[in-house]
Formats: C-alpha cells, structure tokens, sequence
C-alpha cells in the first residue's frame, strides 16, 4: 500500500471515529440511563420477591386448611420454644437438631401440601440472621419467616387460640372459634431484627422471631406482643384465618382490636 492510500485511510478513520468530548458524552448519558433505570429494576425485582413470599403463605393456608380439615376442626400446636416445648402436633418442625427432631420438609401442614423443600417457610428477602444466631439457646435459631398466631393460656388453663397448645394436657382450638376470620391473622410474617428496614422498633425493645409462635399483644396498642416484619414497602405479608393473603403495616396488628383482642 503506498503512503498516500495509508494517509487517505487515516484521515477517513479519524473523519469517523469519537472524539474524546464525544466519548465522554456517551458515557454520562449511559451512566444517566443506568441511573434511571436501576431503581426500576430493584423496585421490580422486591415485588417480584414480595410475589413469591406471599404464594409461600398462600400454600401454607392451603397445607392449614387441609390439616385443619382432617383433624376435626383443630389448629396444630404452636411449634413454641420452651413455653411449651415441641410437640408431634406442631404445625412447624423447625428445630436444628434434625438428629433428635423432624426436619422441617415433614411438618405436619408441608405433609398436606405434597413434595415441599425448607424455601417454602423462608421469604426471599429474609437474608439477615446475625441477630436471631445470636440468641442463646440450645433449640437452635428459628431461621424460618412466618409464624403461627398463638396467645398463651389464660388464668383459668383456657387456650384463647389460635394454634392448639399441648403441655401436660391438650389445649385445643377450632377453626370454627374463630370470630370474623377473614380480620383475624392466622399466619404473620414475624421480623427478624431490629434494622430500619425491617422492624418499626429499631430501639430494639421488642422481640425478634424466635419459634414458631407470632404472639399479638393482649392489648391494642401496647408493646407487649411480637411484631410483624416492614420489609415489603413497609409492610408485613400475613395470611388470614379465611385464607387470604395481604400485605399490611406492622402497625395495624399491634394497634387493631380485631388482631389484638384475645377473644378470637
């Protein structure tokens, strides 16, 4: 190729090439697209998590519904850590010693359901355990999202409800106890720490989830109850005792007689 023709090929090459202005020109604006564009993609990528977190309470109601069907009415136990112990009737294995106790894919209500794995009891977007690994007990942590609502006993030995309780006797609840329940929380999604992300109480005064109970406060209002995770826009995903599913603020089932009152 003779220097002229080589010259003429670099002149076109530079005629069509960027400049450094325009290099950078193209750079800002992708770096603005992107910017644009990644808080849409994380806001779609929470609900789409938020979609699974509520089919996984949406098969646990039907896995309730069906144990509850065939077992005369009644709730299964309230899967507590040491108030009252584990129990065969628990409707969540989730202790970590599987050695001694059933793994949590044969708990009674996943049995109802069919083939299940432990990602069914688990949201997506519950990923931190630092404060639950923390807690000192020889059951192991509840590394599980979801809870069944359970008050304690009452003065005279009577199970308020919602999950049956069995100690030296059997405390038995029934579905159809239940007043209004599609305004009565069945299963809450509990929080999991105290971060501002997750719980309304960041000065850390309440409990975080630590078995298979979501325990409401007896009275509205107070702080004497477990609550209910904001991790989804602010709002918890809880299951009703009618069967359907919603996102509400942890706020609503502290302060509501309807989810608060004893009295189910």
């Amino acid at each position: 190729m003779t220097t002229s023709k080589r010259n003429a090929l670099l002149d076109r090459w530079h005629r069509v090439g960027f400049t450094l202005i325009e290099l950078l020109v193209v750079i800002a604006i992708i770096a603005i697209l992107a910017g644009l564009l990644l808080p849409a993609l994380s806001k779609a990528k929470a609900k789409g998590a938020q979609a699974f977190c509520m089919n996984n309470l949406k098969q646990l109601g039907y896995g309730m519904m069906m144990y509850i069907q065939d077992n005369q009415d009644q709730f299964p136990g309230t899967a507590s850590r040491n108030t009252y112990g584990f129990h065969k009737e628990d409707w969540i294995y989730w202790r970590t010693n599987t050695a001694k106790y059933p793994p949590v894919e044969q708990s009674p209500i996943a049995l109802h359901i069919g083939t299940v794995t432990s990602n069914l009891f688990h949201c997506p977007l519950d990923r931190y355990e630092k404060e639950r690994l923390a807690l000192p007990d020889g059951n192991g942590p509840y590394l599980y999202s979801y809870t069944l609502n359970s008050h304690g006993l009452d003065p005279r030995g009577g199970n308020p409800g919602m999950a049956s309780i069995f100690d030296s006797t059997a405390h038995i609840f029934k579905l159809g106890s239940v007043a209004r329940p599609s305004n009565k929380i069945m299963l809450a999604e509990e929080q999991t720490s105290h971060k501002r992300d997750e719980s309304i109480d960041v000065a850390g005064s309440s409990s975080i989830v630590n078995d298979g109970r979501w325990a409401p406060p007896d009275t509205p209002g107070s702080n004497d109850g477990d609550l209910i995770t904001l991790r989804h826009n602010k709002r918890g995903d809880v299951n009703f005792a009618d069967g359907h599913v919603e996102p509400i603020r942890p706020q609503l089932a502290r302060d509501d007689p309807n989810y608060t009152l004893p009295k189910l």
